[in-house]
C-alpha cells in the first residue's frame, strides 16, 4: 500500500469534511427516485449496489445520497472513495478503512461511518472484504457501484446473499430529461392500462406538448446522459459519446474486466447491433454476418449485456426450453449513442429503442429478475411486458394512422392469451378502441413514456 498517496487522497476527495457542503458540480441535478430506494434499502441495513452502465450517473447519484447524509451526520463521518483511482495504490479495501481511522480517529467499527466506494468492482476480492465487516457486526454502512451488473452479481451471489441490495441506475428516462429542462410535470402517473387516468394525464399535460415534443426530437438525438446539459452542443456531443463515453465502456468495463482475447472483434460487433438494433436475430445468423463463431457472439452478447450496452428479448412462449429455440430480439441501451455510432436518424427505430428500455426500467423496478420478450407468430408484437402480476403487450407505430394490418398482430395475442388490454404507441393519436371483447389504447409516444 502507498500509504502516503492515500492519506493525501482521502483529504482531497473528501473536501467536504472542511466545507461541511457537497458542491454544486459534484451533486447535479438531483434524482429523487434513486435517493429514496438507497434510503429505503439503508434503513434495512443492507450493503446498497448501484449499476449500471457508465456515466449514466451513479457517481452523481452517490454525491447526491451523500448530500442527504450530511443533514443528519457529521461531515468526517462521509467517507468517497473512487476505486479506479486507488489500483495499485492499495492492497484491499481494509486499507481506506484502516487509514481513514488512522486521520480522523473515528472507528468505522464502533461509529456509524458511511462509506460511498465507487466502481467497485475493479477491486479484486471486494465482496468477501466487505463481508468480513458485515460478519464482524460494524457499524459502518457501505453504498456501492459499479459498471458491470452480471458480474457484481455473481461476486455477491454466495458471499453477500441476503446481505445486499441492487439498483440499477439508468440514463436519464424522458421524464428526467424534461426535469432536466425545467418542464414541469405532474408527480403522479396512472397505469398504462388505466385509460381514464390517462386522459386526465394527457388533457393536463396538452398546453405543453409543443414543448414536449422539441425536448423528444432531442432525446432522441442525445440520449440520456446527463452530460449532455453540460456541453449543449450537438457536433461536440456526438464526439464525446463516441470518443470518450463508448472507448471507456468498451475496453473499461468489457474488455479490461472480462479479459477479452480481440476488442476490435468485439467493437465490430457492437456497431454492427447498434446498426440492427430493434431486428430480431439467432446466433446462427449473427456468426455468420460478423463472420465469428456461434459460442463467440454468445459470449460477447453475455459480457455487452453484463456492462447494460445491450439487452436482449427472448420470444414470449409457454416453456423457456421453447423460448431458447426461437429468434431473439436485440436492442442497443443508450439511444443516442446508438445514433452517434451509425448516424442513423429514424424515428421510428427510436421510437421503438427508447420505449422498450423504459418499460425494462419499469419492469425491474416491479420485478428483481424481470425479463423482457416479444411474440411472434403469423405476426409480430413488439413488446410484452409481463412482471408477475399483468402482461401487456405493446405494439409501437409511429406513424401518423396505424392501419388495421398494423394491429393483426397485437390483437392476435390477446386473442390467445386471453387478454383484454393492449397498448398501441403512436406519433400523435391517443384514443380508446373497442375490438369485441379487447380494448386497445393508442398512446401517443411522448405521453407513454412520462407514464412509466
Amino acid at each position: 500500500m502507498d500509504k502516503e498517496f492515500l492519506i493525501s487522497y482521502l483529504k482531497k476527495r473528501n473536501y467536504w469534511w472542511h466545507t461541511k457542503t457537497v458542491a454544486p458540480s459534484d451533486r447535479g441535478m438531483e434524482r429523487k427516485d434513486y435517493l429514496d430506494k438507497i434510503q429505503e434499502a439503508d434503513i434495512l441495513e443492507r450493503i446498497v449496489c448501484l449499476s449500471g452502465i457508465r456515466r449514466s450517473g451513479k457517481t452523481t447519484i452517490l454525491f447526491q445520497y451523500l448530500d442527504r447524509l450530511l443533514k443528519t451526520k457529521m461531515p468526517e463521518e462521509i467517507v468517497y472513495a473512487k476505486m479506479d483511482d486507488l489500483i495499485g495504490k492499495i492492497d484491499s479495501i481494509h486499507d481506506v478503512l484502516n487509514t481513514y481511522h488512522e486521520i480522523t480517529g473515528i472507528d468505522p467499527a464502533a461509529g456509524s461511518t458511511y462509506f460511498l466506494l465507487d466502481e467497485i468492482h475493479v477491486m479484486k476480492g471486494w465482496q468477501t472484504q466487505l463481508k468480513y465487516y458485515i460478519d464482524a457486526h460494524a457499524k459502518c454502512r457501505f453504498i456501492i457501484s459499479g459498471s458491470s451488473k452480471t458480474l457484481l452479481y455473481l461476486d455477491a451471489s454466495e458471499s453477500l446473499a441476503g446481505r445486499i441490495r441492487f439498483i440499477d441506475v439508468f440514463p436519464l428516462t424522458f421524464r428526467e430529461y424534461l426535469g432536466f429542462n425545467n418542464i414541469e410535470l405532474p408527480q403522479q402517473r396512472p397505469d398504462l392500462d388505466n385509460f381514464k387516468d390517462l386522459e386526465k394525464a394527457y388533457h393536463n399535460l396538452i398546453a405543453s406538448k409543443q414543448g414536449i415534443l422539441y425536448f423528444l426530437g432531442q432525446y432522441f438525438d442525445t440520449g440520456g446522459y446527463p452530460e449532455w446539459f453540460k456541453i449543449k452542443d450537438m457536433q461536440q456531443w456526438q464526439r464525446t459519446i463516441v470518443e470518450d463515453y463508448f472507448a471507456l465502456i468498451l475496453f473499461r468495463d468489457i474488455v479490461s474486466v472480462f479479459k477479452v482475447k480481440d476488442p476490435i472483434l468485439l467493437e465490430k460487433m457492437v456497431r454492427d447491433i447498434a446498426a440492427i438494433s430493434t431486428n430480431r436475430f439467432t446466433y446462427k445468423g449473427l456468426s455468420e454476418r460478423l463472420d465469428i463463431d456461434r459460442e463467440t457472439v454468445k459470449l460477447y452478447l453475455y459480457y455487452l449485456q453484463s456492462s447494460m450496452m445491450v439487452f436482449i428479448a427472448d420470444v414470449y412462449a409457454p416453456s423457456q426450453k421453447a423460448a431458447e429455440k426461437r429468434a431473439k430480439k436485440l436492442y442497443f441501451w443508450e439511444e443516442g449513442l446508438r445514433r452517434a455510432l451509425t448516424l442513423d436518424r429514424d424515428d421510428g427505430k427510436a421510437a421503438e429503442n427508447v420505449v422498450a428500455w423504459h418499460l425494462i426500467k419499469k419492469g425491474r423496478e416491479s420485478k428483481p429478475f424481470f425479463e423482457p420478450y416479444y411474440w411472434k407468430n403469423k405476426h409480430e408484437v413488439d413488446f410484452v411486458y409481463d412482471d408477475s402480476k399483468k402482461v401487456i403487450p405493446v405494439e409501437v407505430k409511429y406513424r401518423e394512422h396505424p392501419t388495421n394490418a398494423d394491429l393483426k398482430g397485437i390483437l392476435e395475442f390477446m386473442e390467445i392469451e386471453g387478454l383484454k388490454i393492449g397498448v398501441v404507441v403512436t406519433k400523435a393519436i391517443f384514443k380508446k378502441e373497442e375490438y369485441g371483447e379487447r380494448r386497445l389504447l393508442f398512446i401517443p409516444v411522448w405521453l407513454f413514456l412520462l407514464m412509466i
